[in-house]
């Protein structure tokens, strides 16, 4: 194989999020310090690696962030359609069946067409796009809903709660206080319940950073003591 060729320097790294939803990172810009997020086939017509990453089977959304795809598919058949209150309860809860799986099918057709798309040197989104999406500030405030209304309330029975710090374009920065500040299983916390949610909720959300100082809490809930995170998987 020919490594100097442009499409072989490509490298493409899959970083799963959650049952649903993975980060591909390549190793060049495709959006360069820009970002834009596809809840549908039709939203993404204009531009062009949008299109080709929607139109793969099981491909539902798509989130194209500089140097990465954050993949949405369909939910595996294992995780039953339910009602949508008793949905975010449980995801919050935690589900040992929404827990991140292998990609392999999938993200071998991912990683074809975003090296089929850099090969053309086509810009990846439209200024369309671009300008269809949410600013930081309506982000932030939507973010601050979802703690407000579906995380606070659940966390707070441990003392805890979660609150956004700042919002740099689609990127959240998160701070976990009270019982979740210096708990040993605040980053369970984070994963599985918090970012879960709130992804749900704003699929437009990019990286989430917890920005707290747990050196600093006093571990209320860490796992010599109960063992468990308010939000850990309950399998």
């Amino acid at each position: 194989m020919n490594g100097s060729s442009p499409e072989n320097s490509v490298t493409i790294r899959a970083e799963p999020i959650d049952a649903i939803r993975c980060r591909f990172l390549v190793n060049r810009a495709l959006d360069p310090g820009r970002w834009a997020y596809f809840g549908d086939r039709g939203a993404a017509a204009g531009s062009p690696l949008a299109e080709r990453l929607l139109a793969i089977e099981g491909v539902t959304a798509v989130l194209i962030a500089h140097d990465s795809a954050t993949i949405t598919r369909e939910r595996p058949s294992g995780i039953p359609v339910i009602g949508p209150a008793l949905f975010r309860l449980r995801r919050l809860m935690g589900d040992a069946r929404a827990g991140a799986d292998s990609w392999p099918r999938l993200g071998k057709q991912v990683g074809e067409a975003i090296r089929a798309h850099l090969a053309t040197g086509d810009p990846a989104v439209s200024e369309a796009a671009h300008a269809a999406m949410p600013s930081s500030s309506v982000l932030a405030d939507r973010v601050r809903q979802v703690l407000d209304e579906h995380v606070n309330p659940v966390v707070a029975g441990h003392g805890g709660r979660v609150e956004l710090l700042e919002m740099k374009d689609n990127v959240a920065y998160l701070r976990m206080g009270g019982g979740c500040q210096g708990c040993g299983l605040a980053d369970v916390t984070l994963r599985h319940g918090v970012e879960a949610i709130l992804r749900d909720l704003v699929p437009e959300l990019g990286p989430i950073f917890d920005l707290t100082n747990h050196a600093a809490g006093t571990a209320p809930y860490a796992p010599g003591r109960s063992g468990r995170s308010p939000l850990a998987n309950r399998g």
